[in-house]
């Protein structure tokens, strides 16, 4: 079985932020949601696009059961009853970080000290990013698995449901963000960058099952 760990750079020129997301993050309505994006999401989108250095770190690994909730990660044993019933039926996972560097982090700690518009702009703006950037690895792993005649389960994050924080420690440990990506866990739990995403992705024998 392939446990290496694998890179993903993502090309920020075709990433597909979308501004409907990026409205998402901001709070608007339903409403405003089905309206063309306003000058002000689209500005944000392209500075964004501009300071975004996306990239993940993957590996594939075998998962077992135990219990009612209890799942033995690569990492360790896991309490999880939401995890338990997303990854119903699989055999192994993929577990992946994603980033999109700190240059967007260090442009909003600028923004800041003019006001608290722009900063807003781009945390949404970096949200929609990363989780573009996650999207680009989820189809990568899809088309992956496809090709062995199975299916992925929705991606679920530490943190996410019943699933504890203390999960990213696993995942670090398992990954080594820092060395791949430039990603690190601070005593917090919190990532840095700050626009960052760690997932659990079961790997199924037929598609089905629950999800995040």
């Amino acid at each position: 079985m392939e446990n290496t760990v694998r890179i993903y750079i993502a090309d920020r020129e075709t990433l597909a932020i979308s501004p409907r997301e990026v409205a998402r993050y901001l709070g608007y309505s339903r409403e405003a949601l089905a309206l063309p994006p306003d000058d002000a999401i689209e500005e944000a989108i392209r500075k964004a696009r501009g300071l975004c250095a996306g990239k993940a770190c993957y590996g594939r690994y075998p998962v077992s059961f135990f219990g009612e909730d209890g799942i033995n990660m690569p990492y360790g044993e896991v309490h999880s009853r939401d995890l338990r019933r997303n990854l119903d039926g699989c055999g192994e996972v993929y577990i992946f970080a994603a980033t999109i560097g700190a240059a967007l982090d260090r442009e909003m700690a600028r923004a800041r000290l003019k006001g608290m518009s722009e900063p807003a702009l781009l945390q949404a703006a970096g949200a929609a990013a990363v989780e573009a950037v996650c999207d680009e690895v989820n189809a990568l792993l899809e088309k992956e698995a496809a090709e062995e005649g199975r299916s992925l389960r929705r991606r679920f994050s530490p943190g996410y449901g019943d699933l504890g924080l203390e999960n990213q420690k696993g995942v670090f440990e398992l990954l080594n963000p820092a060395k791949h990506i430039g990603l690190t866990l601070m005593d917090t739990l919190i990532m840095s960058p700050e626009k960052s995403v760690t997932a659990i992705i079961g790997i199924a024998e037929k598609d089905g099952g629950s999800g995040k």
